[in-house]
This record gives structure tokens, C-alpha cells and sequence, in this order.
């Protein structure tokens, strides 16, 4: 049993809000930005289910290279200072990898998942039925067990999108923000990846990312040290959960 067992009668319709300081654009620049990002879903979840059909429940199947490159991944997640008994809320949650990956390691915690592609939604429940598992986006407001948890983490997810690329991730991860007590981690391919423009899937711009990240919260920090294409960014909403963190700059 989870340490926290979910109630689907707790459950809240969370639609986040824009973070601080932030201009929304006009109806129409909106729209069209709604527009691509639908498009750009349907053919997440088209292109996800295709893999998970061919794969089943394997690295493959969420487009990791192997098993060892996305477990690394969820390491540097986990350092941005999650600990025992902590909430945690895993946005792209696939199949459930990263929980099975906490599970072997003795880390309990107070988990939910959630994925926009329904396949991976159905997997993930039926290998955790206990645990909690949500279909949908955060930014079209999505049925959560609860409202706020301690961490917000997020893995591969901005690598597919293909319209206005930079501006869904920012507002992923704002959308994130206010559901996170303590901090939000996300990572992404980088732009300063070896032969990144010859690749075909998203790289965000380190610098930039973390610049503006660092207007959103009083704290973050970035990760480079761990593979030469990706980045990670810790983004804390409580500053002094920053001391709870392994990893030092």
C-alpha cells in the first residue's frame, strides 16, 4: 500500500496559474498557440502508443536509448532533494518507470502519476493499481488527488514537441510551479548537444531556460554534469528546500 493511500473522492480540477510577473498573450496569439499545442498532443500520444504497442513495457517504448540512460535521468531528479515520505507528482509518467525505480531503491514516497498518452495511462495502472494515475495535460486542467505536493518531477517530456517548442516548456513548467511546495525538476535535450542541429527532436536553450527560471522562483539551479546531450533544471519554490539537495553546483 502506498504511504498516503489515494482517495479518488479527494481529488481536485487543477487548472494552474500563469506564474509572477508573467504578460499572457492576447486572445488570438492564444488561440493559435492552443491550436499547435493540441496538434502537437495528438501526435504525442499517436507516436507513443505506436511505440508502446510495438515494445510493451520497456526503455524503448518512451524512446530512451537504453535502460541505464533514462535511470540516470531519474537520479539527477530525485537529487534535486526528494527524501522518504515526501509527495511526489511524476508529469509524463509513461508506465511508471520512475516509481518502480524508486521502489527498488527503498525510497517511499507519497506518489501520483500522470501522462497524456491514454496507453501508457492503462499500463501504468495496471502495474500500480494502488497508486494513482491521471490521463491528461496540465494546462487543460486535469483531475488530481491532490493540490499541492512537495515535488513536481518531469522527464523527457518537451523532447517531441514541434510548434513553439521554447514557449510550451516554459509554460509546462509553470503550470507546474504552483503545485510544488518545495520545487520542480524537469530536464531537456540541450542545444548545446554535440550535432543537436542535425537532430530532429527539441533542444531548449540552457542559458536561456535557466534565466528565465530563475525570475519564476527564489531559487534555481542547473545541472549540466551528468550527460553531454541533456540538462536538468531545479527549480525551488521554497528556497530552503534547496539545502535538502545531494548535489552541489
Amino acid at each position: 500500500m502506498p504511504l498516503f493511500p489515494f482517495s479518488r473522492g479527494a481529488s481536485k480540477r487543477v487548472r494552474p496559474e500563469p506564474p509572477a510577473g508573467s504578460e499572457p498573450p492576447d486572445p488570438e496569439t492564444r488561440a493559435a498557440l492552443d491550436r499547435h499545442r493540441h496538434d502537437d498532443d495528438r501526435h504525442t500520444i499517436t507516436h507513443f502508443s505506436r511505440l508502446l504497442s510495438r515494445h510493451g513495457r520497456s526503455h524503448a517504448s518512451l524512446e530512451w536509448n537504453s535502460r541505464e540512460s533514462q535511470e540516470r535521468r531519474f537520479g539527477v531528479l530525485v537529487e534535486i532533494g526528494i527524501q522518504a515520505g515526501d509527495s511526489v507528482l511524476d508529469v509524463g509518467c509513461g508506465t511508471g518507470d520512475l516509481l518502480a525505480w524508486m521502489e527498488r531503491r527503498g525510497l517511499t514516497v507519497d506518489y501520483a502519476g500522470m501522462d497524456l498518452t491514454p496507453m501508457m495511462v492503462e499500463h501504468a495502472r495496471a502495474r500500480f493499481p494502488e497508486r494513482p494515475f491521471v490521463q491528461g495535460c496540465l494546462l487543460d486542467g486535469v483531475d488530481l488527488p491532490k493540490d499541492r505536493f512537495d515535488w513536481v518531477l518531469a522527464s523527457g517530456i518537451f523532447a517531441h514537441r514541434r510548434d513553439h517548442p521554447d514557449a510550451h516548456m516554459r509554460d509546462m513548467i509553470a503550470a507546474m510551479l504552483p503545485l510544488a511546495g518545495k520545487g520542480v525538476a524537469v530536464n531537456s535535450l540541450s542545444l548545446t548537444a554535440p550535432q543537436n542541429r542535425q537532430w530532429q527532436l527539441f533542444h531548449a536553450d540552457p542559458d536561456a531556460t535557466i534565466a528565465w527560471a530563475r525570475e519564476q522562483v527564489p531559487r534555481a539551479d542547473l545541472r549540466e554534469d551528468y550527460d553531454p546531450n541533456d540538462f536538468t533544471l531545479y527549480l525551488y519554490t521554497d528556497a530552503a528546500a534547496a539545502r535538502t539537495k545531494p548535489w552541489r553546483p
